[in-house]
């Protein structure tokens, strides 16, 4: 027993002086098996029966193709920018100035489409997602859209509990990514600039108030003259599947003579799948 101990500790010991001297792949062959132990950054180990596998390259987890990163979700806030890109609205368009805190913007990006132009690094990525706009107001105001302006007047209500406009859009991306590895592994940097379209598909306006003590809700389905298309720009950053995202509105949020001349912005966190 004693001399099993002692061949097995010189084994252990010639092969880690091996490793020492050679660090990119170690064999110990025991009867028929073998044992191959890569160890350069990371560590892979295989057990085979029969002949030695030839490791290389090949066997450590590689990205195959260009990847961008629109397919997920993105999760921020909205607001408004006047003509003069002045967070201010116009005293005359202030009625719609919001509680910045509770204007939510969500979109579902559910197809990506990918085209390497520069090996796995740079490519042009499209697709097409669903796009939620919730404006949430600050004053007690009601829209009206019977006439062929936007017109609002201030409700009797002490105060609602909740005023929103709600927009949504199905958009459809047209994007420059570049992807920067940070190591020989997948971790990426990614940077994105591009357009985003949108088509409106719906629009309402939600309130809920107390009278006596009740609560009531009141939900209309109207178009409030607003543009039936949008597109915006969009600029991104990230690593891997997160990101950080901004996008402006280059068309106003209202028909031209219609509403307001307000553009809208939204800013936030895109999660990747």
């Amino acid at each position: 027993m004693r001399k099993l101990i002692i061949v097995i500790l010189a084994l252990i010991i010639s092969v880690n002086n091996f490793a020492q001297e050679k660090k990119d792949t170690t064999t110990i062959k025991l009867g028929k098996s073998k044992i191959i132990i890569v160890s350069d950054n990371d560590e892979v180990v295989k057990i085979e029966n029969g002949d030695t596998i030839k490791i290389d390259d090949s066997t450590k987890c590689k990205r195959k193709s260009f990847n961008g990163n629109w397919s997920g979700i993105d999760i921020g806030l909205n607001g408004f920018l006047n003509s003069n890109n002045s967070f201010s609205l116009y005293k005359t368009d202030d009625y719609l100035n919001l509680n910045q805190s509770k204007s939510y913007f969500i979109s579902i990006n559910f197809a990506e489409l990918n085209i390497p132009l520069v090996k796995k690094h740079i490519g042009i990525v499209s697709g097409a997602g669903l796009q939620f706009n919730n404006f949430r107001f600050e004053k007690n105001i009601t829209l009206n859209s019977d006439s062929s302006y936007l017109k609002y007047y201030t409700d009797t209500v002490s105060k609602f509990k909740k005023n929103k406009l709600v927009v949504t859009y199905l958009t459809i991306p047209l994007l420059l990514e570049f992807q920067l590895p940070v190591n020989k592994h997948s971790n990426l940097i990614h940077l994105t600039a591009g357009i985003i379209g949108g088509l409106k598909i719906g629009t309402h306006s939600k309130q809920v108030f107390d009278i006596n003590g009740n609560t009531n809700k009141e939900k209309q389905r109207e178009d409030f003259h607003l543009s039936p298309l949008s597109y915006a720009l969009t600029a991104r950053i990230g690593y891997n599947g997160v990101s950080l995202f901004t996008n402006y509105n280059l068309s106003s949020l209202f028909k031209n003579g219609e509403g307001p001349d307000i553009y809208q912005w939204s800013a936030g966190l895109s999660f990747s799948f």
